[in-house]
């Protein structure tokens, strides 16, 4: 194996995966418990449950099954599970089927059709375990770098957070862009405000340009809506508590972890990445949760968190690395820190070497080191929603 390879899972759609995992769908809150106690009982098997499904509009349904799509045939998903309540707005035995249009196995499990919980869940441990055990047998193979997709994301900035992690985090995206022909992709759409202009004189074409400047803008106008303005406040306290003032403040910073290079295209929330290598920018809120799902849904392999202050955020499916500058977190938050590159903001060391030590890290897990939000079994799954429930 050399330099622009590593050893991945090779999937039937062309795809790579850096997991072999078993997920278990839920399509609806009350198939929640359910997936939870199969997921209890099968070895490494990740539950995917959430709020949603139910008395919701089409456009949040379409977006709530593209994201639940995106998860059960994500890159580092061997098969599914999809349980279901009864007759749902999201349907289980369309969405196993979508699943195993993709050459995943994968089985529906209906509560009421199984008449109750318990044989559901009996059939649902059942199934599941065969996937187990047959993603248990597939071993890696050397696969090119290029097949790889970088997730970018900020938590808990602070005033190191431009500074230093996120010059390491942009270097190192571009890095597999630049030198391997993978992809990035960064989102938190209202946190590019007072920024945006900058950013959209990044896109590749006008087209793009006007995009990202009209999703700003209607994030705008939809945060106004609500009766607050954003835009001169700052409304999360513990970026207040980092020495942020204002949302512009925190744009400016934010934008640094993207790098200044082209942007390829802005997609929709939950949408898959483009194949093409590129840096490419999704449309989620600023929400870190939900903007996380919505980069895990369109497939990137890896996130890295770059953090001020340090931050629980991950992913069961998508390995989460954190990285932070500001030695404070690192050392008050040690099992929250992948990596520590505090050494190049108060010590002697160079921005290059924050790069290199981000990027050996990337280069062992995406070839099996389990991060430490891994090793801790910590994840979080919040599918952004657009209107009120019905």
């Amino acid at each position: 194996m050399n330099d622009n390879q590593f050893l991945g899972y090779e999937r039937d759609d062309g795809s790579v995966g850096i997991r072999n995992h078993t997920v278990i769908v839920s399509t609806a809150p009350y198939a929640n418990d359910t997936v939870k106690r199969a997921a209890d009982i099968v070895e490494d098997a990740i539950p995917i449950t959430h709020p949603l499904g139910r008395c919701q509009t089409k456009p949040d349904v379409f977006q709530t099954y593209r994201t639940l799509l995106g998860y059960a045939t994500h890159p580092n998903t061997y098969g599914a599970v999809v349980v279901a309540h009864a007759g749902e707005i999201v349907d289980g035995d369309e969405l196993a089927e979508d699943i195993a249009e993709t050459g995943r196995p994968s089985d529906s499990v209906n509560i009421h059709r199984e008449k109750g919980v318990m044989n559901a869940l009996k059939r649902t441990v059942n199934s599941a375990q065969e996937i187990a055990q047959d993603a248990s047998a597939q071993k890696r193979v050397p696969s090119d770098m290029s097949n790889l997709t970088f997730g970018i994301n900020c938590a808990t900035s602070d005033t190191t957070s431009g500074l230093c992690q996120h010059k390491a985090t942009a270097n190192a995206v571009w890095r597999l862009i630049d030198e391997h022909g993978g992809r990035g992709c960064f989102a938190e759409t209202p946190e590019f405000f007072g920024g945006e202009n900058e950013l959209a004189e990044r896109a590749v074409n006008d087209e793009v340009k006007q995009e990202i400047l009209e999703r700003v803008g209607h994030w705008d106008e939809r945060l106004q809506a609500t009766g607050y303005d954003v835009r001169g406040a700052q409304p999360t306290p513990d970026n207040m508590d980092g020495g942020l003032t204002t949302i512009e403040e925190k744009s400016l910073g934010a934008l640094v972890k993207s790098g200044d290079g082209p942007i390829q295209d802005i997609i929709d929330y939950g949408a898959k990445i483009p194949r093409d290598s590129g840096m490419y920018i999704m449309d989620t809120p600023g929400h870190g949760a939900e903007s996380v799902t919505g980069i895990g849904a369109g497939g990137a392999h890896f996130m890295v968190i770059s953090t001020g202050q340090g931050h629980t955020l991950s992913n069961a499916v998508m390995p989460t690395i954190k990285i932070t500058g500001n030695p404070g977190s690192a050392e008050r938050v040690p099992e929250e820190t992948d990596v520590d590159v505090s050494e190049a903001l108060v010590g002697d060391e160079s921005f290059e070497w924050a790069t290199d030590q981000l990027w050996d890290e990337i280069v062992d897990v995406v070839n099996g080191k389990v991060t430490l939000s891994e090793a801790l079994g910590e994840s979080q799954f919040a599918i952004h929603r657009i209107g009120p429930s019905t």
